[in-house]
């Protein structure tokens, strides 16, 4: 059984987030979904990103912490988009971290001041090829840090929240690929 740390997106920890955690949680591990907003959720991306723009990235990242410093044990962080970068956060500077899922997330690790890949992290990414809200420049240096720790996985298309079901950019083929992807990798450290 694995632990696994998934972060919701802006949106807040909606349905889409908890069917996730769930499906995860359906093969025996430990699913941890923090609440960063407090029980807010957003139905528009809008209104989502001034909530968390209004206190910024370092901001989520030191509530993210707060939520996880108590766990005990090696673990997976995961998460989608907002969430996918806490996650790459905690993941590059927490010595009990062992995978990193960023869905719909590439941040640049020089946002943290990250200038060495940890040695005991592997990592997945899952990104459309143009999404919008990834910037190449910024999936080019997580990747380029990662130095083969990490896969890329570029799905066909311009959605960004792919994976979340009834949400309207949701694809259920790439979802799909995704989340088998995510589960064959969250298994690798049972």
């Amino acid at each position: 059984m694995t632990t696994v740390v998934l972060f919701h997106s802006a949106l807040g920890l909606t349905r889409h987030v908890r069917d996730w955690a769930q499906a995860i949680g359906a093969d025996g591990h430990d699913v941890l979904l923090p609440d960063l907003f407090g029980g807010v959720t957003f139905a528009d991306v809008d209104d989502a990103v001034t909530h968390v723009d209004a206190e910024g990235m370092d901001h989520w990242i030191e509530v993210a912490r707060s939520r996880v410093a108590r766990l005990e044990g090696p673990r997976v962080y995961a998460g989608f988009s907002l969430g996918g970068a806490i996650a790459q956060a905690l993941a590059l500077t927490d010595p009990h971290a062992r995978g990193l899922v960023s869905m719909h997330s590439a941040a640049n690790p020089a946002w943290w001041g990250v200038t060495a890949w940890p040695s005991q992290l592997t990592a997945q990414v899952h990104v459309t090829e143009a999404d919008p809200w990834v910037e190449a420049e910024d999936l080019s240096a997580f990747t380029a840090l990662a130095d083969g720790s990490c896969e890329l996985f570029e799905y066909p298309g311009e959605a960004h929240l792919f994976g979340f079901e009834g949400w309207h950019e949701y694809d259920s083929e790439l979802s799909h690929r995704m989340f088998e992807r995510v589960t064959e990798f969250v298994a690798e450290f049972d």
